[in-house]
C-alpha cells in the first residue's frame, strides 16, 4: 500500500512542476506586456518592471522545463532564448503550449491563467 502511494507521488511531482511552471510563465508574459506599454509610457524606468518579468520566466521554465523531462543542455538553451526579447516572448508562448498539451494529457483542466 505505501508503495503505491510513493509511485504515486513520484508520478504526479512532474506534472505539479509542469503546472506551477505554466503559472509561472502565464504571469511572466502577461508582466512582459504590462512592461512594454509601461516603456513607452514612461521610458526606460519602467524597464525595472521587465526585471521582474524576466526572473518569472526563468523560474518559471525551469520547473516546467523540469516537469517535462528536458535534457540541461535543453535548459541552457531556452536560457539564452529567453534573454533575447522578442524571441523570448515566443519561446515563453511555446511553452505555454507545451505544457498545456501535457496536462490536459495528464486529465488537468486548463484555462486562460493555467491549470486548476
Amino acid at each position: 500500500m505505501t508503495l503505491q502511494v510513493k509511485q504515486a507521488a513520484t508520478t504526479a511531482q512532474p506534472i505539479e512542476n509542469v503546472a506551477s511552471g505554466q503559472k509561472l510563465i502565464i504571469y511572466a508574459i502577461l508582466v512582459n506586456f504590462l512592461t512594454f506599454g509601461l516603456q513607452a509610457a514612461f521610458g526606460d524606468i519602467a524597464g525595472l518592471v521587465g526585471i521582474v518579468a524576466i526572473i518569472m520566466s526563468l523560474v518559471g521554465m525551469f520547473r516546467l522545463a523540469s516537469g517535462l523531462g528536458y535534457s540541461t543542455g535543453a535548459k541552457i538553451g531556452l536560457v539564452i532564448l529567453l534573454l533575447v526579447p522578442l524571441v523570448g516572448l515566443i519561446t515563453l508562448l511555446v511553452l505555454n503550449s507545451r505544457a498545456t498539451k501535457a496536462l490536459q494529457g495528464a486529465g488537468y483542466k486548463v484555462g486562460l491563467l493555467g491549470a486548476r
